[in-house]
């Protein structure tokens, strides 16, 4: 689940404050020298499988640098320690989910080094994924000592849960589309704005939420996520099919990527027989991945994909225009909306 080989400006400058949140909070949580927590450091991309430390720096961080960012458009200016646990519970989260959706997947790598579950095996696998994720809890309540009062503490932890929970529907919606050929748009944006929009929109409502906003404005920010998760995950899917990302092991499993629902709902017969045809094969080629880019090519389905990224990136950019934020965080948001996009 990647979104971007390349952060937006603004996600990338708040990575140094984001990587020392999450070392800081890792460090607060962990009082053990159980491998358990060398197999999520790597999974952090702070070590090796050795245990030496690692040679690669950690691909950049998509969900917490949204949190910080987030926190810096409700309160412009030096972040607080909340802002800072929020950011990392937020980023440990999506690494909790990633590390289980790598085995689910059975995706060998994660970014550029081999997955936890093909590292260790499955099993350990789980209670990596369920370790992160509660690190991420931990996190959150770290705020309580960090100034926040109990009831904004209660409703950080009910956003972070929220999200995951919302997460895991739009999984089970997901793996359920893999055999079928009948998934219409509708059923996808359903499947997207749960599995995607949730962790996007749940990680902006955090950093709201740590920078003190009303509860009208962080749902604002949460809405607003939700629409940049769907847009980068229908702009990600254009890029499976049309830009050689690495991802395209997604239509080999098939899952049904956005231009390939629009293909099989608004194609012409013809066209959706030699894609059914080729989804219902028992076991997928990557030559057939030609196959469908052919079918995809005469539906229109990149240029409707691509329009469809482009509304949700806008309907985003509306729902924070009403939360009241000064014109150099809107312009900064407009930015990572863009990109997110694929514009």
């Amino acid at each position: 689940m990647a979104y971007l080989a390349n952060l937006p400006q603004p996600l990338l400058e708040r990575q140094e404050a984001l990587e020392e949140a999450l070392r800081t909070h890792v460090k607060e949580a962990v009082a053990s020298d159980l491998p358990l927590y060398r197999m999520m450091e790597y999974q952090l991309g702070w070590i090796e499988r050795d245990g030496e430390p690692a040679v690669r720096a950690p691909a950049p961080r998509f969900h917490g640098a949204l949190c910080l960012e987030a926190a810096a458009s409700v309160t412009p200016g030096e972040q607080g320690e909340s802002a800072g646990a929020a950011a990392a519970a937020a980023e440990l989260m999506f690494q909790s989910v990633q590390v289980h959706e790598d085995m689910q997947s059975a995706e060998m790598r994660a970014e550029d080094h081999p997955a936890v579950w093909w590292t260790w095996g499955p099993a350990q696998a789980i209670n990596v994924g369920d370790g992160l994720h509660a690190l991420a809890r931990l996190a959150v309540f770290s705020m309580g000592s960090r100034g926040e009062t109990p009831e904004r503490v209660l409703g950080a932890v009910a956003t972070l849960d929220s999200a995951a929970l919302r997460y895991y529907e739009g999984q089970y919606m997901e793996l359920t589309f893999q055999e079928r050929v009948d998934v219409t748009e509708a059923q996808y944006l359903k499947m997207a704005r749960a599995k995607h929009g949730s962790l996007v929109g749940g990680a902006a409502a955090l950093g709201a939420r740590a920078a003190g906003a009303s509860d009208d404005v962080a749902e604002a920010f949460a809405s607003a996520g939700e629409h940049l998760g769907v847009a980068a995950q229908i702009a990600a899917d254009v890029d499976i099919i049309w830009g050689g990302a690495p991802a395209a092991g997604m239509v080999l499993n098939k899952s049904k990527i956005y231009p390939v629902v629009h293909a099989l709902e608004h194609g012409s017969l013809s066209q959706k027989r030699e894609l059914g045809t080729i989804y219902f094969k028992r076991v997928m080629e990557p030559s057939d991945i030609e196959g469908v880019r052919r079918v995809l090519d005469k539906t229109g389905a990149r240029e409707h994909a691509q329009a469809r990224a482009g509304e949700e990136a806008a309907a985003a950019i509306e729902r924070l225009e009403g939360a009241g934020l000064g014109a150099d965080a809107m312009a900064r948001w407009r930015t990572v909306a863009d990109a997110l996009a694929g514009r």
